[in-house]
This record gives C-alpha cells, sequence and structure tokens, in this order.
C-alpha cells in the first residue's frame, strides 16, 4: 500500500544528491535540496526546489525549519566531517528518519553510533535506486536493462484478498507478480491462483509507470 508523501530534505547536490533529489521530485514528493556551493544550487534550481545553505551551522539548520521535514538524505561525500555535523545537527532537529552516504566503513560507523538509520553506501547504491526507496512506496527497488524495473512493495488495499488472477493484475495494470512472501512463511512464485494478503511482500516487475498505477490503484 502506497503511503501519503512525505517531505524530503536532501542535503548535498553532487552527482549522488542530485540524483536522489530530482528522482524523489518525478515521483510528487516534497523534496528540497540544499548545498552550500552557489553554483551546484543554481545549476539544480530549475529541476529541483533549492536553496544554498550550510548544514553544518545549527543557524542554518533552524532557519530552514529541518525540523518540518519527515525524513533528510545527507549525500555529502567530500568530507567526513561535514556529512557527520550534518546528519548530528538533522538528528538534533527532530528528524528521525535519517539516510547518509558513507565513504568508507569508519565514516559508517560513525553515522550509525549517532543515529543514522539507513546508511547507504555509494560505491553499490545508485541514487535513483535510494530515491525510490526513501519514498517509502517500495521495499526494495532493482533497475534492469530496458525500461523494465522490478519492485517489492507491500500488497496495495485495493487487490487485498484476490487472487492474482481474478484481480486482473496484468491486464489492468500491465504489471506481472513475480512472487510472493508471507509473513512467516517461504517465498511462493506468482502463480495466478496465489491469493495476496495484507502483510505480504510482492515482488513485481513492469514499467515504472504501469507499477506505480497498480499501487495507486
Amino acid at each position: 500500500m502506497a503511503r501519503n508523501n512525505r517531505s524530503i530534505l536532501v542535503v548535498g547536490l553532487g552527482r549522488f544528491g542530485s540524483s536522489v533529489a530530482t528522482t524523489l521530485d518525478s515521483m510528487g514528493q516534497d523534496v528540497l535540496a540544499v548545498d552550500k556551493d552557489p553554483e551546484l544550487v543554481n545549476r539544480w534550481s530549475a529541476q529541483v526546489p533549492t536553496v544554498q545553505a550550510d548544514m553544518t551551522d545549527v543557524l542554518a539548520v533552524e532557519q530552514l525549519n529541518a525540523s518540518d521535514f519527515d525524513t533528510a538524505v545527507v549525500a555529502i561525500g567530500d568530507s567526513v566531517e561535514a556529512s557527520v555535523i550534518t546528519a548530528g545537527n538533522l538528528l538534533d532537529a527532530g528528524i528521525s528518519d535519517i539516510w547518509a552516504k558513507s565513504v568508507s566503513k569508519e565514516h559508517a560507523r560513525i553515522l550509525q553510533r549517532i543515529g543514522a538509520r539507513h546508511i547507504i553506501n555509494a560505491e553499490t547504491d545508485a541514487g535513483k535506486r535510494v530515491g525510490h526507496l526513501v519514498s517509502g512506496n517500495y521495499l526494495d527497488y532493482i533497475e534492469i536493462e530496458g525500461s523494465h524495473t522490478v519492485v517489492k512493495i507491500h500488497t496495495p488495499s485495493h487487490v487485498v484478498g484476490y487472487s492474482i488472477a481474478d484481480a486482473k493484475v496484468n491486464e489492468r495494470y500491465g504489471v506481472t507478480v513475480v512472487g510472493i512472501k508471507a509473513p512467516g512463511s517461504e517465498f511462493q512464485y506468482g502463480s495466478k491462483e496465489l491469493v495476496m494478503h495484507r502483510n505480504d511482500e510482492l515482488v513485481i516487475m513492469g514499467k515504472q509507470d504501469n507499477i506505480d498505477k497498480f499501487i495507486r490503484g
């Protein structure tokens, strides 16, 4: 079931942060991107809401009303110190859902110790994938060759209690249920008679627009 849009603060507009921010914005999420570099802010301002600020400064965090945001992504990669201080400032501001990019095991360990909930290994987690995960609609997201995507989601409310065949998942939405994992049960491949229950995890494949349509119902 898709959750309501959340407000997300993305700090750092390098290659990774800009990819996260633009992905979230394209999904209709309420996103604000922040960087202390005016050139980067200017470069991305036409594509995503941006503001210039140094988030290692507590005063800047307060002026941005950071405490109003549900989630923050700390995408600073050029300075471990700035990354850790920023994450700490955002935690102090009351944002508990912090996603922070790490550039080393030591960096990740420090971020975990101060309370960052999700540590992103920037070498393996592409910004686009992280953007989709941060949005909260997907439990996992894998982009494959061509226009298709594989995602893991909870059963959308409009198909709870229906079999894959009765819900006409493929005919109506153009997506394929690859398999279903019910709580406490083994993964089952998506045969047409399988019934989708509320807390099941569905692995589905299809084009991005069709997947979003299936989630929304």
